[in-house]
């Protein structure tokens, strides 16, 4: 089988995803809700979690065989860090493309999304004569391996409001289990799905000063394709 897989809390992936979809012509399956466990060629879309490869993606990684791997990873114009490499080297899939797509902070208001899609062009065509390629390490952060989801939870913090009717639809959408009735716990990775899917904009999101700077660093946009 073929498919388009992705993993999406805001949004940005699952657009790149659906393009990719759409010009392949392949099914597209979210990975929170659907997927088999093996295809013929795969297209696999997620965002970069503080330079890391997202946990759900990590298992999803062990689950399933492609013959022909394409990673596709989203970042916020900070550090694209080096999980496609990461993927290549602890997973061992024979991977024909890949990229790092810069696209808009989920921690940043007025940033602007990814919108040059032809310039994936190169990636589609690939994929349609797949051959394997080897992905180049790349600049991670020595700090990013170390608590990446405490130093989120410390960074950020997801309030309600009164305008929260208790319908719980945050928690119904969590893949982590991490909030319910609009109060969060402590598995919670500051994803802000749920803050996307609040109907009543009842979860107010507070930045603490040290990711403030952070986040006013000079951006990074540049797309990098390895095919």
């Amino acid at each position: 089988m073929n498919a388009v897989v992705f993993y999406s809390s805001t949004g940005q992936s699952k657009k790149l995803a659906t393009y990719f979809s759409d010009k392949l012509g392949y099914p597209l399956f979210d990975i929170e809700t659907n997927y088999i466990d093996y295809y013929r060629n795969l297209v696999l879309v997620f965002p970069v979690h503080c330079q890391n490869i997202p946990n759900i993606v990590k298992a999803f990684l062990k689950k399933i065989t492609a013959e022909n791997l394409t990673v596709i990873a989203t970042y916020g114009k900070m550090c694209c860090g080096n999980v496609l490499y990461e993927i290549q080297k602890n997973y061992q899939k024979n991977i024909v493309a890949g990229a790092y797509v810069p696209t808009k902070h989920s921690y940043i208001e007025n940033d602007d999304p990814f919108f040059n899609f032809d310039k994936l062009n190169p990636i589609i065509e690939k994929i349609k004569k797949p051959s394997s390629i080897q992905l180049p390490k790349l600049y991670k952060n020595p700090l990013a391996d170390i608590f990446p989801e405490l130093r989120s939870r410390m960074g950020l913090k997801i309030r309600k409001n009164a305008s929260c009717n208790g319908c719980n639809l945050c928690a119904e959408h969590c893949s982590f289990g991490a909030i319910k009735a609009g109060t969060t716990n402590g598995r919670c990775i500051r994803c802000l799905k749920c803050v996307e899917v609040c109907p009543r904009q009842a979860l107010n999101v507070k930045i603490g000063l040290p990711l403030k700077l952070y986040l006013h660093k000079k951006k990074v946009k540049k797309l990098i394709i390895y095919v």
